[in-house]
């Protein structure tokens, strides 16, 4: 038997304990050291975007592999594994398709790695492939200290961009300094006039993930030909910015969703193998905010949805 938790009736989340499943041809079954926690759960949890029919959250996690199904090559059991494309991996065991694992390398922690695949593919596409910045251009990030913004932050420094961090507290702003941010601001009435005067001809891009009431000050902090790239919204509602806004320094608008960068398997494992090897490096260090058992995942998701966490939260089985 193994435990997983279930969003019941009313989206409440539950334990319950099933049968531990032999993984079918091309299946792997994994014992979960560590599963991810995402905003994607908790727009589950509010009945904002699909649950599957298990009802079971989760996407990410990293484990140890216990069995293997027909035809799985490359993969031993014993070996761990990381995944950020299987639904229900809030669960002590998961039965995966082998092509959405991929091995872990003896240097990366558990904990990096389950912090590291979900967010980090959001970071990787925003910093390589969402705008093109060059060394020496200035970038704005908001949550700058949270799972996505610590990433895209040492991604984009790592290509050699000047960021500028914002946070919702003085007590983050450690952590977008220790991500690389040359600079640290608050949300609030200065904001924009601080990021000016750190940025006095403006800014290359903005990556935003709040939304209403933060993304629409920052067109003001944007050099001409400027980027915003939205690619969330954290405060419940998308920015209203439209061609009426773009005029006034023939500024660039995208709203990236990562359904249209993700591209197929074998583009999925590439950039999570490429994540790992960074972090083997330490070019990635993703900052981890908290860990929960199972049983606590509601505490782990008012958490995050309260903006109060930095970086990745855990969940242990």
């Amino acid at each position: 038997m193994a435990r997983q938790v279930v969003l019941d009736e009313t989206f409440t989340p539950q334990l319950r304990e099933v049968d531990v499943a032999a993984p079918a041809a091309g299946q792997v079954r994994v014992r979960v050291a560590r599963a991810g926690v995402n905003f994607w759960e908790i727009m589950q949890r509010r009945g904002r975007v699909p649950l599957a029919d298990h009802r079971v959250p989760g996407s990410e996690g990293v484990g140890v592999v216990e069995a293997l199904g027909a035809g799985v090559e490359g993969l031993a059991p014993g070996q761990r594994v990381a995944w950020s494309k299987v639904p229900g991996s809030y669960a002590e065991v998961v039965v995966a398709p082998a092509s959405a694992l991929v091995l872990v390398p003896d240097a990366v922690s558990d904990q990096t790695a389950a912090a590291l695949l979900f967010q980090g593919a959001t970071a990787h596409y925003l910093s390589h492939d969402a705008w093109p910045l060059y060394a020496g251009d200035t970038a704005v990030v908001t949550a700058a200290a949270g799972g996505v913004g610590v990433l895209l932050t040492q991604l984009l420094v790592a290509r050699g961009a000047r960021v500028i961090g914002v946070v919702s507290t003085p007590e983050k702003v450690e952590v977008g300094v220790r991500a690389g941010a040359a600079h640290m601001v608050t949300y609030g009435d200065s904001m924009v006039a601080e990021i000016r005067a750190n940025a006095p001809d403006g800014v290359a891009a903005v990556y935003d993930a709040v939304g209403s009431g933060v993304a629409e000050p920052l067109m003001g902090t944007l050099r001409a030909r400027g980027a915003m790239v939205l690619y969330g919204a954290a405060s419940g509602q998308e920015a209203d910015i439209g061609a009426k806004d773009l005029g006034g320094g023939s500024f660039f608008l995208t709203r990236t969703a990562g359904r249209d960068y993700s591209g197929d398997e074998q583009d999925v494992a590439r950039r999570a193998a490429q994540l790992l090897d960074m972090a083997t490096w330490s070019l990635v260090k993703p900052v981890i905010g908290g860990e929960f058992p199972l049983a606590e995942v509601a505490e782990a998701w008012d958490a995050l949805e309260s903006r109060s966490t930095v970086g990745k939260l855990l969940l242990v089985p």
